[in-house]
């Protein structure tokens, strides 16, 4: 995949081009960012660009900003994980990365490339590394070969050890706006343009969260937020808000049953509340509603404006931000549900 193909992070991939084309990409880098937002992705576009046989006459890049091909021979191995050159390490069974695999890593990169122009080293979940591996990437990554690039993929920079981190620049990589989301769903997963939408919506711009989600749940759960908000519309008495809570944390119909998933249940169905009081603050403000998130509720939530202004919206955004926090720290879906009714 070349690097015009990936969805979002325009000035990174800008960077990276003009780095490549300039021969001043630094020898080993850290990717951080959230999960889910295409970094592996970027990795082996950037892969492909050092390697690409075609990249002298590029399509959809510039002589200042070069782009992989993405048809010729050395692309389409790269992009099946199997060109001689570019070796890809992620976690194994157990859920780490062992000394083996850096070990044998680092000795192929001791020789020149075999058909290619750079021999690229890309760690997936690098955090994954165990402290033993992390040492023995430490002197190759102080004097990389020449041929070389090692790139570490991670959600976790601050578990990867000190010193690994001071030897490699870091590329800090944002979440991906709704509307990229949802034309990676429909594009690559057949979503249904609605279904994406609204999975995109609560995703936090993430694609493997709008992913978990799935197309029908994400739907069922900005459902249910919904209702809660309609509910607490007019105010109600704390023992109508309470009930209005409970069934917030109601368990999916069909779904698994344990708390961990109850949870995770709670979680989508908070930040799907969060995404309609960010687009209630939009449209109380008299915003374009371009900048909406449930581009397809517009008209449900133009509804609520009069009971939520733009001060309760703002209040109600940060009392969603709080739960969702508390619930990372195992604070109890019931008490986290209960408050939150009680400050809606």
């Amino acid at each position: 995949m070349a690097l015009s193909d990936i969805k979002g992070h325009a000035s990174l991939r800008r960077l990276i081009a003009r780095a490549a084309a300039r021969d001043t990409l630094p020898p080993c880098l850290v990717f951080t960012g959230p999960d889910g937002v295409g970094k592996r992705r970027v990795a082996v576009a950037v892969a492909e660009l050092l390697n690409c046989t075609a990249v002298a006459a590029p399509r959809g890049g510039t002589a200042a900003s070069p782009d992989a091909c993405g048809k010729c021979g050395a692309c389409q191995r790269i992009a099946r994980g199997v060109h001689v050159d570019v070796i890809i390490i992620e976690p194994g069974e157990t859920g780490s990365i062992k000394v083996d695999a850096v070990r044998t890593a680092v000795n192929q990169v001791a020789f020149r490339p075999f058909e290619g122009r750079r021999r690229v080293v890309i760690i997936d979940d690098a955090d994954r590394l165990v402290p033993e591996a992390q040492n023995a990437l430490l002197k190759t990554l102080e004097e990389p070969p020449a041929a070389s690039v090692f790139l570490l993929v991670t959600s976790r920079p601050h578990l990867l050890l000190a010193t690994v981190r001071s030897r490699c620049p870091e590329l800090r990589f944002g979440g991906l706006s709704t509307e990229e989301i949802g034309d990676i769903l429909v594009s690559r997963h057949q979503f249904d343009p609605t279904a994406a939408l609204a999975a995109a919506a609560s995703a936090d711009g993430s694609v493997a969260r709008a992913l978990e989600a799935g197309s029908g749940d994400s739907l069922e759960e900005r459902h249910i937020a919904a209702e809660m908000l309609e509910v607490l519309a007019s105010a109600p008495n704390p023992k109508r808000r309470l009930e209005t809570g409970k069934q917030l944390a109601g368990v999916r119909r069909g779904g698994r049953s344990s708390a961990a998933a109850d949870r995770e249940t709670l979680t989508r169905r908070l930040r799907a509340l969060a995404t309609l009081l960010r687009d209630l603050q939009v449209l109380s403000a008299r915003g374009d509603r371009a900048w909406l998130a449930n581009t397809d509720s517009a008209e449900e939530l133009v509804g609520l404006v009069p009971a939520y202004d733009i001060d309760r919206a703002v209040r109600g955004f940060a009392c969603v931000d709080r739960a969702i926090a508390a619930l990372t720290r195992n604070a109890s879906p019931k008490v986290v549900v209960d408050w939150l009714a009680l400050q809606l």
